[in-house]
């Protein structure tokens, strides 16, 4: 006779017409759920009448469950991973998860928080760094199918993932750029290696033609604050300057105003400059350095919950967050007029 196989969270969600993870939201009881109590209803009797029961065994069992994530990160020279940590660990305790941190900014290859993962200390691992190789990442998965979720990075063969959506942070900025009259824009990016640089060089270069727009590009190895003040040098060469320019990251946009502050160009007399992400610090700069603000810290908590929701049993899927780019005006940026 054949075994019947036991449904899982994913079948509800097909047969409710809703994600995996708000399901997993719905069946918890979580506050958080987001639905209508239509929606709840549907969902509780889709599961009622396939017979899904929430991994009783693993819910009901400490040695099932370690109630515990990691996270494992590059470091902390972005802002943006400081946003993602403090987003993941919110959504991590309302879901009364605990979190271990992790990272190999001094060249530790994250053997640890994998091996923490691998043996069962954690249910699932949040991978927030771009130093790991794809096919490290891939081995990890084919290990681990349920358990791995990258963050603001995409890789071929690795179905979970939460990304920002990075190519419109760059279209923002050529937006406000050329609505200044700016006609030459050089955008400074990451290596071509990472897919977010990737990204937001793609919707740089596609706003630039939407715009009418000369555009150019500095590709760095980097995308710390000194690949921005060495793509600066970089930008600059040439008989034909750019009146603005476009930083891949926030501390790359910090070493960009150094290294035109270096190079004696006035900003934003001579040169305007825009970064990608947000942060405090941008107010202290001189001069204010404008941003365009993007969602980091949903990006954790929107990784917690797809982590969770593989842990009840959900397929891997990819998710966008939603929430839109947002141009932050400051002083780096003026009309081209006043820079002639």
């Amino acid at each position: 006779m054949e075994r019947r196989r036991r449904p899982t969270l994913a079948d509800v969600a097909r047969m409710a017409g809703v994600d995996a993870s708000l399901v997993s939201r719905v069946l918890r009881n979580d506050p958080r759920g987001f639905a209508s109590a239509e929606t709840a209803e549907r969902i509780r009797a889709a599961a009622g009448e396939i017979g899904y029961r929430a991994n009783a065994a693993a819910r009901g069992l400490r040695s099932a469950r370690t109630m515990t994530l990691g996270l494992l990160l590059p470091g902390f020279s972005s802002p943006v991973y400081a946003s993602i940590a403090h987003g993941v660990e919110e959504r991590a305790g309302e879901q009364g998860y605990g979190l271990v941190l992790g990272t190999h900014a001094a060249g530790d290859p994250h053997e640890t928080i994998t091996g923490m993962l691998m043996h069962g200390r954690v249910d699932g691992l949040l991978v927030s760094s771009g130093r790991i190789e794809d096919r490290a990442l891939r081995r990890l998965v084919e290990q681990a199918p349920q358990s791995v979720v990258l963050v603001n990075r995409q890789v071929r063969g690795v179905a979970a993932s939460v990304v920002l959506r990075d190519a419109d942070a760059s279209a923002v900025a050529v937006a406000h750029l050329a609505e200044l009259g700016h006609r030459r824009i050089c955008g400074i990016f990451g290596p071509r290696s990472l897919d977010t640089m990737v990204r937001r060089r793609r919707g740089f270069l596609a706003e630039a033609t939407r715009r009418g727009v000369e555009a150019s590009v500095v590709e760095m190895a980097e995308r710390d604050h000194r690949a921005g003040a060495d793509g600066v040098v970089q930008a600059l060469k040439g008989g034909t300057r750019p009146t603005a320019l476009v930083a891949g990251t926030f501390p790359m946009g910090v070493g960009v105003l150094a290294g035109l502050h270096e190079a004696g160009v006035d900003v934003p007399g001579r040169i305007s400059v825009v970064a990608l992400h947000d942060d405090g610090l941008a107010d202290y700069l001189v001069p204010r350095l404008t941003t365009v603000a993007m969602a980091a810290e949903r990006l954790g908590a929107e990784a917690v919950d797809l982590a969770i929701a593989l842990v009840d049993g959900a397929d891997p899927r990819r998710v966008v967050v939603p929430d839109p780019p947002r141009l932050v005006r400051r002083e780096s940026t003026a009309s081209l007029i006043s820079n002639d």
